[in-house]
Protein backbone atom coordinates (compact mmCIF):
# COMPACT_ATOMS: atom_id res chain seq x y z
CA UNK A 1 0.00 0.00 0.00
CA UNK A 2 2.97 2.35 0.66
CA UNK A 3 4.83 1.15 -2.39
CA UNK A 4 1.65 2.01 -4.13
CA UNK A 5 1.24 5.50 -2.39
CA UNK A 6 4.67 6.70 -2.90
CA UNK A 7 4.44 5.47 -6.99
CA UNK A 8 1.19 7.65 -7.45
CA UNK A 9 2.70 10.49 -5.66
CA UNK A 10 5.63 10.36 -7.68
CA UNK A 11 4.01 10.24 -11.20
CA UNK A 12 1.63 13.08 -9.60
CA UNK A 13 4.86 14.81 -8.90
CA UNK A 14 6.31 14.40 -12.58
CA UNK A 15 3.16 15.04 -14.54
CA UNK A 16 2.97 18.21 -12.42
CA UNK A 17 6.41 19.21 -13.43
CA UNK A 18 5.46 18.30 -17.39
CA UNK A 19 2.78 20.72 -17.29
CA UNK A 20 4.32 23.14 -16.14
CA UNK A 21 7.26 23.08 -18.58
CA UNK A 22 6.95 25.76 -20.84
CA UNK A 23 6.23 24.17 -24.29
CA UNK A 24 8.01 25.50 -27.55
CA UNK A 25 4.30 25.06 -29.31
CA UNK A 26 3.26 28.02 -26.95
CA UNK A 27 5.93 30.84 -27.66
CA UNK A 28 5.07 34.28 -27.73
CA UNK A 29 8.09 35.91 -29.07
CA UNK A 30 8.67 39.91 -29.36
CA UNK A 31 9.33 41.97 -31.79
CA UNK A 32 9.22 45.14 -33.92
CA UNK A 33 11.07 45.20 -37.32
CA UNK A 34 11.18 41.60 -37.21
CA UNK A 35 8.09 40.39 -37.05
CA UNK A 36 7.07 37.64 -34.15
CA UNK A 37 7.13 34.20 -35.15
CA UNK A 38 4.14 31.55 -34.60
CA UNK A 39 5.48 28.05 -34.27
CA UNK A 40 3.14 26.43 -36.38
CA UNK A 41 4.97 29.21 -39.30
CA UNK A 42 8.44 27.58 -38.99
CA UNK A 43 10.60 25.91 -40.65
CA UNK A 44 12.11 22.12 -39.59
CA UNK A 45 15.40 23.92 -38.92
CA UNK A 46 13.83 26.36 -36.86
CA UNK A 47 11.69 24.09 -34.62
CA UNK A 48 14.76 22.67 -34.27
CA UNK A 49 16.78 25.60 -33.07
CA UNK A 50 13.23 26.46 -31.36
CA UNK A 51 13.66 23.14 -29.37
CA UNK A 52 17.12 23.27 -28.17
CA UNK A 53 15.89 26.45 -26.42
CA UNK A 54 12.93 25.16 -24.59
CA UNK A 55 15.09 22.02 -23.40
CA UNK A 56 18.25 24.19 -22.74
CA UNK A 57 18.68 26.36 -19.79
CA UNK A 58 16.95 29.31 -20.90
CA UNK A 59 13.40 27.33 -21.17
CA UNK A 60 12.26 29.86 -23.62
CA UNK A 61 13.16 32.30 -26.45
CA UNK A 62 12.91 35.31 -25.31
CA UNK A 63 15.57 38.39 -26.53
CA UNK A 64 17.29 38.17 -29.74
CA UNK A 65 16.32 34.80 -30.91
CA UNK A 66 13.33 35.73 -33.08
CA UNK A 67 15.85 37.44 -34.99
CA UNK A 68 18.14 34.74 -35.32
CA UNK A 69 15.66 32.60 -36.20
CA UNK A 70 15.93 34.10 -40.11
CA UNK A 71 18.92 32.51 -39.93
CA UNK A 72 18.51 29.05 -37.76
CA UNK A 73 21.54 27.28 -38.52
CA UNK A 74 23.92 30.31 -37.43
CA UNK A 75 21.03 31.13 -34.77
CA UNK A 76 21.52 27.76 -33.03
CA UNK A 77 25.06 27.83 -33.42
CA UNK A 78 25.05 30.93 -31.70
CA UNK A 79 22.54 30.84 -28.75
CA UNK A 80 24.22 27.41 -27.72
CA UNK A 81 27.29 29.57 -27.12
CA UNK A 82 25.75 32.15 -25.63
CA UNK A 83 23.91 29.61 -23.10
CA UNK A 84 27.48 28.84 -22.30
CA UNK A 85 28.40 32.26 -21.92
CA UNK A 86 25.43 32.73 -19.11
CA UNK A 87 25.45 29.59 -17.16
CA UNK A 88 28.43 28.05 -17.26
CA UNK A 89 31.17 30.73 -17.00
CA UNK A 90 34.31 30.30 -14.79
CA UNK A 91 33.97 33.66 -13.54
CA UNK A 92 31.82 34.45 -10.33
CA UNK A 93 28.61 35.30 -11.28
CA UNK A 94 29.08 38.77 -10.13
CA UNK A 95 31.75 39.35 -12.37
CA UNK A 96 30.21 37.78 -15.43
CA UNK A 97 27.14 40.17 -15.12
CA UNK A 98 29.02 43.33 -14.74
CA UNK A 99 30.99 42.38 -18.05
CA UNK A 100 27.49 41.69 -19.79
CA UNK A 101 26.36 44.89 -17.73
CA UNK A 102 29.00 47.38 -19.00
CA UNK A 103 28.78 45.45 -22.79
CA UNK A 104 25.17 46.39 -23.23
CA UNK A 105 25.81 49.69 -21.38
CA UNK A 106 28.40 50.26 -24.16
CA UNK A 107 25.87 49.33 -27.13
CA UNK A 108 22.45 51.46 -25.28
CA UNK A 109 20.56 47.87 -25.23
CA UNK A 110 17.75 48.43 -22.92
CA UNK A 111 16.14 45.20 -22.48
CA UNK A 112 19.49 42.98 -21.56
CA UNK A 113 20.15 46.16 -19.47
CA UNK A 114 17.20 45.04 -17.34
CA UNK A 115 17.49 41.60 -17.47
CA UNK A 116 21.12 41.51 -16.16
CA UNK A 117 20.85 44.01 -13.65
CA UNK A 118 18.96 42.40 -11.75
CA UNK A 119 20.52 39.10 -12.12
CA UNK A 120 24.21 40.91 -10.74
CA UNK A 121 22.35 42.26 -8.40
CA UNK A 122 20.98 39.09 -6.86
CA UNK A 123 24.51 38.09 -7.18
CA UNK A 124 25.71 40.98 -4.52
CA UNK A 125 26.86 43.42 -7.05
CA UNK A 126 26.60 47.26 -5.09
CA UNK A 127 23.53 48.77 -6.38
CA UNK A 128 25.52 52.12 -6.16
CA UNK A 129 27.62 50.64 -9.21
CA UNK A 130 24.67 49.65 -11.01
CA UNK A 131 23.21 53.21 -10.73
CA UNK A 132 26.67 55.18 -11.79
CA UNK A 133 27.26 52.69 -14.77
CA UNK A 134 23.79 53.27 -15.93
CA UNK A 135 24.12 57.38 -15.61
CA UNK A 136 27.34 57.23 -17.75
CA UNK A 137 29.48 57.65 -14.60
CA UNK A 138 32.29 55.97 -13.51
CA UNK A 139 31.61 53.80 -10.18
CA UNK A 140 33.30 55.15 -6.67
CA UNK A 141 35.03 52.80 -4.37
CA UNK A 142 34.97 49.29 -6.51
CA UNK A 143 36.13 46.38 -4.92
CA UNK A 144 39.64 45.01 -6.77
CA UNK A 145 37.82 42.76 -8.32
CA UNK A 146 34.98 44.53 -10.24
CA UNK A 147 37.49 47.19 -10.83
CA UNK A 148 39.36 44.98 -12.54
CA UNK A 149 36.52 43.78 -14.84
CA UNK A 150 35.31 47.53 -14.95
CA UNK A 151 38.82 49.07 -16.26
CA UNK A 152 39.24 45.54 -18.44
CA UNK A 153 35.83 46.03 -20.17
CA UNK A 154 35.58 49.85 -20.49
CA UNK A 155 39.16 50.30 -21.93
CA UNK A 156 38.17 47.63 -24.31
CA UNK A 157 35.04 49.03 -25.66
CA UNK A 158 36.23 52.48 -25.56
CA UNK A 159 39.48 52.39 -26.87
CA UNK A 160 39.75 49.01 -28.67
CA UNK A 161 43.20 48.35 -27.11
CA UNK A 162 43.65 47.39 -23.92
CA UNK A 163 47.01 48.70 -21.22
CA UNK A 164 49.46 46.65 -19.49
CA UNK A 165 47.85 47.23 -16.16
CA UNK A 166 44.17 46.57 -16.93
CA UNK A 167 45.60 43.01 -18.57
CA UNK A 168 47.71 42.09 -16.03
CA UNK A 169 44.88 43.19 -13.22
CA UNK A 170 42.27 41.04 -15.17
CA UNK A 171 44.54 38.06 -15.40
CA UNK A 172 45.95 38.46 -11.74
CA UNK A 173 42.76 38.05 -10.81
CA UNK A 174 40.50 35.84 -12.92
CA UNK A 175 43.40 33.66 -14.87
CA UNK A 176 44.11 33.32 -18.52
CA UNK A 177 40.43 31.80 -18.72
CA UNK A 178 38.49 33.85 -17.12
CA UNK A 179 39.82 36.55 -19.11
CA UNK A 180 38.68 34.94 -22.15
CA UNK A 181 35.73 34.22 -20.85
CA UNK A 182 35.14 37.75 -20.31
CA UNK A 183 36.19 38.66 -23.64
CA UNK A 184 33.80 35.96 -24.71
CA UNK A 185 30.79 37.14 -23.05
CA UNK A 186 31.52 40.78 -24.65
CA UNK A 187 31.88 39.08 -27.82
CA UNK A 188 28.38 37.20 -27.76
CA UNK A 189 26.20 40.39 -25.86
CA UNK A 190 27.52 42.87 -28.67
CA UNK A 191 26.27 40.11 -31.05
CA UNK A 192 22.91 40.24 -29.11
CA UNK A 193 22.83 43.91 -28.44
CA UNK A 194 23.14 43.99 -32.65
CA UNK A 195 20.16 42.04 -33.00
CA UNK A 196 17.94 43.43 -30.75
CA UNK A 197 19.02 47.21 -31.60
CA UNK A 198 18.20 46.25 -35.00
CA UNK A 199 14.61 44.71 -34.45
CA UNK A 200 13.80 47.94 -31.82
CA UNK A 201 13.12 45.19 -29.02
CA UNK A 202 10.33 46.51 -26.98
CA UNK A 203 10.28 46.80 -23.21
CA UNK A 204 8.19 45.00 -21.09
CA UNK A 205 4.58 47.13 -20.46
CA UNK A 206 6.28 47.84 -16.88
CA UNK A 207 9.61 48.41 -17.63
CA UNK A 208 11.20 52.06 -17.69
CA UNK A 209 14.17 52.91 -19.46
CA UNK A 210 17.39 53.49 -17.28
CA UNK A 211 20.09 54.06 -19.34
CA UNK A 212 20.86 57.82 -19.46
CA UNK A 213 21.62 59.41 -23.03
CA UNK A 214 25.38 60.58 -22.64
CA UNK A 215 27.88 60.58 -25.46
CA UNK A 216 30.48 58.19 -23.50
CA UNK A 217 28.51 55.37 -22.34
CA UNK A 218 31.94 54.11 -20.55
CA UNK A 219 33.87 56.73 -19.64
CA UNK A 220 37.59 56.40 -18.56
CA UNK A 221 39.27 58.57 -15.61
CA UNK A 222 42.09 59.49 -18.34
CA UNK A 223 40.57 59.27 -21.68
CA UNK A 224 42.83 57.41 -24.31
CA UNK A 225 40.81 58.46 -27.39
CA UNK A 226 38.23 56.50 -28.90
CA UNK A 227 40.00 53.47 -31.38
CA UNK A 228 43.66 55.20 -30.42
CA UNK A 229 45.85 52.44 -29.18
CA UNK A 230 47.08 53.71 -25.45
CA UNK A 231 50.73 53.90 -24.59
CA UNK A 232 51.87 50.61 -23.06
CA UNK A 233 53.99 49.86 -20.06
CA UNK A 234 56.69 48.13 -21.99
CA UNK A 235 57.76 46.93 -25.60
CA UNK A 236 55.80 43.71 -26.77
CA UNK A 237 57.58 40.75 -26.40
CA UNK A 238 56.49 38.71 -29.69
CA UNK A 239 56.87 35.18 -29.31
CA UNK A 240 56.77 32.42 -31.97
CA UNK A 241 56.76 28.41 -30.83
CA UNK A 242 57.08 25.67 -33.12
CA UNK A 243 55.82 22.34 -31.38
CA UNK A 244 54.66 18.51 -32.44
CA UNK A 245 50.98 18.03 -32.31
CA UNK A 246 49.32 14.75 -33.51
CA UNK A 247 52.34 13.90 -35.18
CA UNK A 248 52.30 17.18 -37.06
CA UNK A 249 53.93 20.87 -36.37
CA UNK A 250 51.98 23.26 -34.54
CA UNK A 251 53.25 27.02 -34.75
CA UNK A 252 51.88 29.31 -32.23
CA UNK A 253 52.89 32.94 -32.01
CA UNK A 254 50.94 35.76 -30.26
CA UNK A 255 52.08 38.49 -27.45
CA UNK A 256 50.61 38.44 -24.03
CA UNK A 257 48.97 34.92 -23.83
CA UNK A 258 52.55 32.97 -23.74
CA UNK A 259 52.84 30.26 -26.31
CA UNK A 260 51.89 26.40 -25.06
CA UNK A 261 53.70 23.71 -25.54
CA UNK A 262 51.80 20.41 -26.58
CA UNK A 263 53.33 18.32 -23.94
CA UNK A 264 51.84 20.40 -21.16
CA UNK A 265 48.59 20.99 -22.21
CA UNK A 266 45.81 19.25 -20.61
CA UNK A 267 44.31 16.32 -22.29
CA UNK A 268 41.16 18.25 -23.58
CA UNK A 269 43.92 21.05 -25.08
CA UNK A 270 45.68 18.37 -26.77
CA UNK A 271 42.57 16.85 -28.25
CA UNK A 272 41.63 20.71 -29.01
CA UNK A 273 45.59 21.09 -30.68
CA UNK A 274 45.51 17.47 -32.49
CA UNK A 275 41.70 19.21 -34.06
CA UNK A 276 43.82 22.38 -34.98
CA UNK A 277 46.59 20.99 -36.73
CA UNK A 278 44.63 18.97 -39.02
CA UNK A 279 42.21 21.07 -39.85
CA UNK A 280 41.68 24.81 -39.26
CA UNK A 281 45.83 25.26 -38.51
CA UNK A 282 46.55 27.03 -35.17
CA UNK A 283 47.37 30.59 -35.98
CA UNK A 284 45.17 33.95 -35.15
CA UNK A 285 42.90 33.37 -32.29
CA UNK A 286 43.95 29.46 -31.50
CA UNK A 287 46.85 30.24 -28.60
CA UNK A 288 44.09 32.33 -26.90
CA UNK A 289 41.12 29.91 -27.25
CA UNK A 290 42.69 26.85 -25.87
CA UNK A 291 42.91 28.49 -22.70
CA UNK A 292 38.93 28.08 -22.85
CA UNK A 293 38.32 24.47 -24.24
CA UNK A 294 34.57 24.69 -23.63
CA UNK A 295 33.97 27.99 -24.91
CA UNK A 296 36.13 27.42 -27.83
CA UNK A 297 33.97 23.80 -28.98
CA UNK A 298 30.75 25.83 -29.34
CA UNK A 299 32.72 29.11 -30.85
CA UNK A 300 34.09 27.10 -33.54
CA UNK A 301 31.16 26.19 -34.86
CA UNK A 302 29.76 29.70 -35.78
CA UNK A 303 33.44 30.83 -37.44
CA UNK A 304 32.87 27.98 -39.66
CA UNK A 305 29.50 28.76 -40.40
CA UNK A 306 30.61 32.52 -41.06
CA UNK A 307 33.41 31.52 -43.43
CA UNK A 308 31.99 28.84 -45.44
CA UNK A 309 28.11 28.37 -45.25
CA UNK A 310 26.18 31.76 -45.42
CA UNK A 311 23.72 32.43 -48.41
CA UNK A 312 24.25 36.02 -48.56
CA UNK A 313 26.99 36.05 -51.07
CA UNK A 314 31.21 36.07 -50.05
CA UNK A 315 30.80 39.75 -50.97
CA UNK A 316 28.38 41.10 -48.08
CA UNK A 317 29.88 38.88 -45.97
CA UNK A 318 33.58 40.23 -46.62
CA UNK A 319 32.50 44.20 -46.48
CA UNK A 320 30.87 43.53 -43.18
CA UNK A 321 33.71 41.74 -41.89
CA UNK A 322 35.85 44.36 -43.37
CA UNK A 323 33.89 47.03 -41.92
CA UNK A 324 33.96 45.73 -37.63
CA UNK A 325 38.43 44.69 -38.72
CA UNK A 326 38.06 48.62 -39.08
CA UNK A 327 36.12 49.73 -36.21
CA UNK A 328 38.31 47.71 -34.19
CA UNK A 329 41.82 49.02 -35.89
CA UNK A 330 42.50 44.80 -36.35
CA UNK A 331 45.17 44.72 -38.09
CA UNK A 332 45.66 41.20 -38.81
CA UNK A 333 42.24 40.26 -39.21
CA UNK A 334 42.07 43.37 -42.03
CA UNK A 335 44.77 41.74 -43.84
CA UNK A 336 43.48 38.68 -43.71
CA UNK A 337 39.74 39.52 -45.09
CA UNK A 338 41.07 42.66 -47.60
CA UNK A 339 42.33 40.26 -50.32
CA UNK A 340 39.20 37.91 -49.85
CA UNK A 341 37.16 40.56 -50.10
CA UNK A 342 38.70 42.14 -53.61
CA UNK A 343 38.60 38.29 -54.28
CA UNK A 344 34.56 37.77 -53.80
CA UNK A 345 33.83 41.32 -55.94
CA UNK A 346 34.93 44.19 -53.68
CA UNK A 347 36.58 46.96 -55.66
CA UNK A 348 40.12 47.48 -54.74
CA UNK A 349 39.38 51.08 -53.96
CA UNK A 350 36.48 50.24 -52.00
CA UNK A 351 38.82 48.70 -49.54
CA UNK A 352 41.81 51.31 -50.09
CA UNK A 353 39.11 53.94 -48.98
CA UNK A 354 37.38 51.95 -45.91
CA UNK A 355 41.19 51.60 -44.76
CA UNK A 356 41.97 55.19 -45.07
CA UNK A 357 38.61 55.79 -42.96
CA UNK A 358 37.25 57.30 -45.65
CA UNK A 359 33.26 56.72 -46.89
CA UNK A 360 33.82 54.53 -50.42
CA UNK A 361 32.16 56.59 -53.46
CA UNK A 362 29.81 55.01 -56.23
CA UNK A 363 28.87 51.64 -54.13
CA UNK A 364 27.23 49.51 -56.35
CA UNK A 365 23.18 49.42 -54.07
CA UNK A 366 23.58 46.13 -52.18
CA UNK A 367 27.21 47.02 -50.83
CA UNK A 368 26.06 50.31 -49.96
CA UNK A 369 22.85 49.08 -48.60
CA UNK A 370 25.57 47.19 -45.99
CA UNK A 371 28.35 49.67 -45.63
CA UNK A 372 25.65 51.69 -44.26
CA UNK A 373 23.82 49.12 -42.01
CA UNK A 374 26.87 48.24 -40.89
CA UNK A 375 28.84 51.44 -40.28
CA UNK A 376 25.55 53.21 -38.97
CA UNK A 377 25.00 50.68 -35.99
CA UNK A 378 28.54 50.93 -35.40
CA UNK A 379 28.72 54.64 -34.83
CA UNK A 380 25.51 55.22 -33.43
CA UNK A 381 24.17 51.67 -31.90
CA UNK A 382 21.02 52.14 -33.70
CA UNK A 383 19.97 51.64 -37.70
CA UNK A 384 17.29 54.12 -39.26
CA UNK A 385 13.84 53.25 -40.88
CA UNK A 386 15.92 53.79 -44.51
CA UNK A 387 19.13 51.57 -43.59
CA UNK A 388 16.94 48.67 -42.70
CA UNK A 389 14.95 48.46 -45.19
CA UNK A 390 17.20 49.51 -48.01
CA UNK A 391 19.43 45.99 -46.73
CA UNK A 392 16.08 44.15 -46.38
CA UNK A 393 15.05 45.13 -49.79
CA UNK A 394 18.24 43.82 -50.62
CA UNK A 395 19.19 40.82 -49.21
CA UNK A 396 16.14 39.91 -47.19
CA UNK A 397 15.85 38.83 -43.61
CA UNK A 398 17.95 35.87 -43.06
CA UNK A 399 20.72 38.16 -45.22
CA UNK A 400 20.30 40.93 -42.83
CA UNK A 401 20.67 38.58 -39.62
CA UNK A 402 23.74 37.12 -41.09
CA UNK A 403 25.56 39.99 -41.60
CA UNK A 404 24.51 40.35 -37.98
CA UNK A 405 26.16 37.43 -37.79
CA UNK A 406 29.24 37.97 -39.79
CA UNK A 407 30.13 41.19 -38.34
CA UNK A 408 29.65 40.63 -34.85
CA UNK A 409 31.73 37.64 -35.26
CA UNK A 410 34.48 39.25 -36.69
CA UNK A 411 33.90 42.04 -34.06
CA UNK A 412 34.34 39.45 -31.25
CA UNK A 413 37.81 37.89 -33.43
CA UNK A 414 39.12 41.38 -33.35
CA UNK A 415 38.25 42.21 -29.53
CA UNK A 416 40.48 38.90 -28.96
CA UNK A 417 42.88 39.76 -30.92
CA UNK A 418 43.69 43.32 -29.80
CA UNK A 419 43.61 42.18 -26.37
CA UNK A 420 47.19 39.44 -27.59
CA UNK A 421 49.01 42.39 -29.64
CA UNK A 422 48.86 39.49 -31.84
CA UNK A 423 51.53 40.54 -34.22
CA UNK A 424 51.92 40.73 -38.09
CA UNK A 425 53.90 38.18 -40.27
CA UNK A 426 57.65 39.21 -40.68
CA UNK A 427 56.47 40.51 -44.52
CA UNK A 428 53.46 42.15 -43.04
CA UNK A 429 52.92 46.02 -42.96
CA UNK A 430 49.78 47.22 -41.04
CA UNK A 431 46.75 49.21 -43.50
CA UNK A 432 45.14 50.65 -40.91
CA UNK A 433 45.95 53.80 -38.87
CA UNK A 434 44.22 54.99 -35.54
CA UNK A 435 41.60 57.22 -36.21
CA UNK A 436 39.00 58.96 -33.47
CA UNK A 437 36.49 57.88 -36.23
CA UNK A 438 37.33 55.08 -38.37
CA UNK A 439 33.92 54.77 -39.95
CA UNK A 440 32.63 58.49 -41.47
Amino acid sequence: MQVRLLSACLAGTMALSYAQSPSPRDMKLVGDRFAPLTYDALTSEQKIMIDHLYSGERHGAGGPFNVLLRAPELGDELQAYGAYIRYHPSLPRMITELVIMLTVRYWNTESEWNAHKSIALQASLDPAIASAIAEGVRPAHMPPDVEAAYNFVDELLTTHQLTDNAFKAAKDKFGEKGVVDMMGAMGWYGIVSFALNVDRYPLAKNVKPELKDVENTLPLTNPLGFATPPVVNSSPIVFKTSTVAGGKKMILRGDRFPGLVYDEMTPLQRAMADRAVAGRGTTGTFNIHVRDVELTDLLWPIGERVRFHMTVGEKLKELSILIAGRYWTAQFEWLAHRNAGVRAGLAEATVRVIAEGKRPANLPPDEEAVYNFCTEFFKTKRVSDATFQAIKDKIGERGVVEIIGAAGQYQMVSLFMNVDRYPLELNQKPELMPLAHPLP
